[in-house]
């Protein structure tokens, strides 16, 4: 079944309820992961832990954090949900505290999660748009910080598109709303590197790693989305989306249209990746 966590106590997913003076309702002050599952079975968990950690130090956060708490909430809520391909969604806030922007030595965090059903059969190929990233300049931090996402994504709704691919004032390729993307052309896979303020996406990064299975150069360097259609696929990759190929961006066509040959080689090893645990 669905459910919730507020800090210790798992409740019914629509009976939870968190404090009215969060600093995660004032300020998104705080950061967050979402894992998917298969078979159940929670996928690349070390790596969201790792991440998770690291959002947590940039923000000045972990030393008030219990990572084996937090580890073993995850596994628990997953646990009791029984819920075989789910998404487990979980945050962690600078607690409880009437507004203002400082923050007192002795807060003390907040940890929210839910668990919910997740679809693993996604479209191979999806439409996006191009919009102009207004995002921070800390997205390596998962942050709550998530507004500009919104109103990108919006745009790409409201435009009958899947996603709204950033690109920053250079007109250079950064990534997603809530992906990462990737570029294929003449045997090299391109994506815009980490220094150019973008998360160090879970699947991404497996991606690049695979990358050699299938005969792939990797270089990380940003690409500019004049280059776009000169490649010969452009792709996406997401905890919940798993790899998608972009048959348009803009109304225009990429390479065919469909998803390429690698593309489909990445979406088949993400399966089998996840599918073995």
């Amino acid at each position: 079944m669905e459910l919730a966590m507020v800090n210790d106590q798992i409740v019914p997913i629509e009976e939870a309820r968190i404090y009215a003076h969060d600093r995660g309702l004032y300020f998104g002050d705080g950061v967050y992961e979402v894992i998917a599952s298969c078979g159940g079975k929670l996928f690349a968990l070390e790596r969201h832990l790792q991440r998770l950690e690291y959002s947590l130090r940039e923000m000045q956060m972990l030393s008030k954090v219990d990572m084996a708490q937090v580890r073993e909430r995850v596994e628990r809520a997953f646990e009791e949900a029984g819920i075989a391909e789910a998404k487990v969604y979980f945050h962690i806030t600078r607690g409880r505290a009437l507004r203002a922007h400082e923050y007192a030595e002795d807060w003390q965090p907040s940890f929210l999660l839910t668990v919910r059903e997740l679809t693993r059969s996604q479209p191979a190929t999806v439409p996006a748009i191009t919009h102009p990233d207004w995002r921070w300049k800390r997205c390596d931090i998962k942050s709550l910080n998530l507004l500009a996402n919104v109103l990108a994504k919006n745009a790409a709704t409201q435009a009958g598109a899947a996603e709204a691919i950033l690109v920053d004032e250079d007109g250079m390729v950064t990534e997603g709303t809530s992906t990462s993307v990737l570029m294929i052309q003449n045997r090299v896979l391109r994506t815009a590197p980490l220094r150019a303020n973008i998360l160090a996406g879970i699947t991404r990064v497996l991606v690049l790693e695979w990358a050699g299975e299938f005969g792939l150069e990797v270089r990380e360097e940003s690409f500019g989305v004049s280059e776009v259609q000169q490649g010969d696929e452009l792709f996406l990759t997401g905890t919940t989306t798993g790899v998608q190929g972009v048959s348009q961006l803009d109304g225009q066509p990429i390479a065919e249209g469909k998803a390429g040959t690698y593309t489909q080689q990445f979406r088949q090893r993400l399966d089998q990746a996840m599918n073995e645990g």
